[in-house]
């Protein structure tokens, strides 16, 4: 293989040198987080939002939950400003300021709303596809120090927890974030990831997708 093939292909696959974190002085020490799966986060609009919860409203009656395929004409809804063409967008972002890609085509598998309320978990998975994601699109009011509760493993109630490899030393294999309604994140469809069940009152009511993506070489 030609030397300057090799190295484009090469360099796809090399992380970085972004400091993450500075600390202390005289000399200062800097942190990278060069390796593993990037999760990108960013606000989805209001009008979205509100587009989908009128169809799932309309869908999803009483408090024990449920989940809710979204049918591809409402997903295509409204144009350059549906769904599909938001998420397609926000794919494109993350994959070009993730490897400086250019997507060439983007096949949604699906699109499904999960509608949860208190004390039910969405178990460890994964999901199909290049890419995943999770857009919330109301979340619960949690009880007074039930956001402090950790259980054994490190994660956070009501939080959306990501995990990766198990208990190694000197590394990182988790974290979690705290879900507004509008928070979208994106990730790789491989990307283990969990919700634990929570004590209070409301909906969480969350988005989720599996796309394969295209990418010009």
């Amino acid at each position: 293989m030609d030397h300057g093939i090799k190295s484009r292909l090469l360099k796809k696959y090399e992380a970085g040198q972004d400091v993450c974190l500075s600390q202390g002085e005289n000399p200062v020490m800097d942190f990278y987080s060069p390796f593993g799966p990037m999760i990108a986060k960013v606000q989805s609009p209001p009008d979205l939002l509100a587009r989908i919860n009128a169809y799932a409203d309309a869908r999803i009656s009483g408090d024990k939950g449920c989940e809710l395929v979204l049918p591809r004409e409402i997903c295509a809804e409204g144009g350059e400003s549906s769904l599909a063409s938001h998420v397609a967008g926000m794919i494109r972002r993350y994959l070009a300021g993730m490897e400086n890609a250019r997507v060439s085509r983007v096949d949604f598998e699906n699109f499904w709303i999960v509608s949860q309320y208190a004390g039910t978990p969405s178990p460890v998975h994964f999901h199909t596809g290049d890419l995943s994601g999770v857009l919330y699109l109301r979340v619960p009011q949690i009880d007074d120090g039930e956001e402090a509760r950790t259980y054994i493993s490190g994660r956070q109630a009501g939080y959306i927890n990501f995990l990766i490899g198990g208990k190694q030393r000197f590394s990182k294999s988790l974290v979690s974030f705290k879900p507004q309604a509008g928070d979208f994140y994106i990730f790789p469809g491989w990307l283990l990831h969990v919700a634990e069940p929570f004590r209070g009152s409301g909906e969480r009511r969350s988005l989720a997708f599996n796309a394969f993506v295209a990418v010009e070489e």
